[in-house]
């Protein structure tokens, strides 16, 4: 029987994909790696090909009549790719693959936790705004951005799990059901059926043999009304569950047909990126439709397709599991808009950036408190309910005396306004974090947050952007004198470290950038924003970098 295997050629290590396809652990498949895919015990090999996203893979040469090679280079790319083995005059076998990113940069579960994160974030502030409206689901006629399709996508194995163990295990309850039954058909009725059905209907008189209590004189209803009782799906929450997976069918299949629609005019690049996620959106569609025909789902009256939180969604834990689906999956549907959304998973440390910020943003709110928070900047409304977020030079006002910068310029110094700025070239560091001068009086002085989507040893070559931020911004404050106006510089970075050592000095690169007593000291260092960390826990580093950079220590 003819078998599809993939073979890393760093490892060896190898997996059948087809016929029956071997779990593939994450972090095996991931980008700028090289792989081979094998396949034995087919005829015809040398008329069959093999395509990734449509482009046909590198033929091997091979020494056995009945298999085939090819070599796949990953490239840098993240993400779920299409594969396709075709063999003329008969249907191409098609299946996906997911490649994780680079080791160092961590899985492609952050990507999800990010975008989560950062939807949620920008929800949770722009209810601190003016805008007194919600955030619609997006029905526009723009096509949706590629990290929104990554997100949803993400989601859909748990919705799938979650919906068979409903239809394993469904709630039901007991209805009573009136039916009408011709006399001649009845067994057996009690007596208020008895009385219930002549009060309602005509009379018939049956022949004198028949087996009557006498007081019914020989005559019958004609029809019996009989009260029957039977386990039933119809649920409110089961009615609300279908719409909710009918809606999410059509909009897949509507992103579908915009993608479709946007590929034709483009350049070839953009054209095969949007005719490959069409494709998905459909198979996606495909997938919840049939999670639609479950049996607890299936042929139900209409609903609105708007979960509302009753009892059986709190205590059931397969429902409670549904519910919290639906508030992340509508998340990728509502009309959010901004850059950071046509980001592939390949780019996830820019999505990490904004994610630092927005984070950051609202811990702040949070330590500070609503009262002088300003996000006109940050947020921009239109008339159709949608909500675009800003990506860039943008300023946030957390309190009276803070506020937060993201991807800020700094021209040289002789050039700004306020005389503050690079000595070199044009600088733009990821976060800046500006409140009171605690080292001299004037003007505040500025905390940079340099974000770093990398961990372990990758790590040691990060350090001289911070450096460079440190030591290049300046002040004009007349004559020849150029004061700094960085108090103090960090990396963030999702790197766990080990700070056991109790003296720095004594502490391997990269820990030492964490520790706290080289932080404080220096005013320089690292500190770990992990994709998935609680608010609670973003909160007390934001508070730990404030405590180090206003440290009292000398500067060195």
């Amino acid at each position: 029987m003819s078998s599809l295997h993939i073979i890393s050629e760093d490892t060896g290590a190898s997996w059948q994909i087809w016929p029956a396809p071997d779990i593939i652990p994450a972090g095996e498949i991931r980008e700028v790696r090289s792989y081979i895919f094998e396949l034995r015990d087919s005829d015809r090999v040398q008329d069959i090909d093999l395509l990734i996203d449509g482009l046909p893979l590198e033929a091997l040469r091979v020494r056995t009549p009945r298999t085939a090679r090819w070599r796949w280079q990953t490239g840098f790319h993240a993400g779920e790719v299409a594969a396709e083995l075709k063999t003329p005059g008969r249907t191409p076998i098609r299946f996906e693959l997911t490649t994780d990113p680079d080791r160092k940069k961590l899985t492609r579960s952050d990507f999800d936790t990010m975008l989560s994160d950062i939807l949620h974030d920008s929800f949770a502030l722009f209810a601190l705004t003016n805008f007194r409206k919600g955030i619609k689901q997006d029905i526009s006629t723009k096509p949706p951005a590629i990290a929104r399709l990554e997100y949803l996508r993400s989601r859909m194995d748990a919705l799938e799990c979650v919906i068979k163990e409903i239809e394993r295990r469904p709630r039901r309850h007991l209805r009573s059901e009136e039916r009408i039954i011709p006399y001649h058909q009845m067994r057996k009725a009690t007596g208020n059926e008895v009385i219930r059905s002549f009060a309602g209907g005509r009379v018939a008189r049956v022949p004198p043999n028949t087996r009557l209590p006498s007081t019914l004189r020989g005559f019958l209803p004609k029809d019996f009304r009989v009260q029957e009782r039977f386990s039933s799906f119809d649920l409110p929450e089961h009615r609300q569950m279908a719409a909710v997976l009918a809606s999410w069918a059509s909009w897949l299949t509507a992103s579908a047909e915009q993608l479709e629609t946007v590929s034709k005019p483009r350049d070839p690049e953009t054209s095969q990126s949007a005719a490959l996620w069409a494709n998905r959106c459909r198979r996606l569609a495909k997938r919840v439709h049939v999670m639609r025909e479950a049996a607890p789902l299936k042929d139900l009256p209409h609903a609105s397709p708007q979960l509302q939180l009753t009892s059986l969604f709190r205590s059931d834990p397969n429902y409670r599991k549904f519910y919290k689906l639906y508030q992340e999956f509508n998340l990728g549907l509502a009309s959010v808009f901004g850059d950071f959304l046509n980001l592939p998973l390949a780019r996830t440390f820019d999505l990490y950036e904004l994610w630092c910020f927005l984070r950051l943003v609202h811990a702040g709110v949070r330590e500070f408190g609503p009262a002088a928070v300003d996000f006109k900047n940050l947020f921009i409304g239109n008339s159709a309910g949608g909500l675009t977020i800003a990506a860039s030079a943008v300023t946030v006002n957390v309190s009276s005396s803070w506020e937060l910068m993201f991807q800020k310029r700094y021209e040289e110094f002789w050039k700004a306004d306020d005389k503050r700025g690079s000595f070199s070239r044009t600088m733009t560091p990821d976060i800046v974090l500006a409140g009171p001068n605690s080292i001299s009086p004037g003007p505040s002085k500025l905390i940079v947050l340099d974000a770093k989507y990398r961990i372990d040893t990758a790590l040691n070559d990060a350090i001289s952007s911070i450096h460079t931020y440190r030591d290049a911004l300046v002040e004009d404050v007349g004559g020849s004198d150029f004061p700094g106006i960085v108090q103090a510089a960090y990396l963030l970075t999702p790197h766990i470290p080990d700070t056991s050592q109790s003296d720095y000095q004594e502490t391997a690169m990269p820990g030492r950038l964490f520790h706290p007593d080289y932080r404080s000291t220096f005013r320089f260092g690292a500190a770990t924003l992990k994709p998935g960390m609680p608010l609670a826990e973003i909160c007390a580093c934001l508070r730990a970098i404030i405590k180090d950079a206003r440290s009292n220590a000398a500067s060195p």
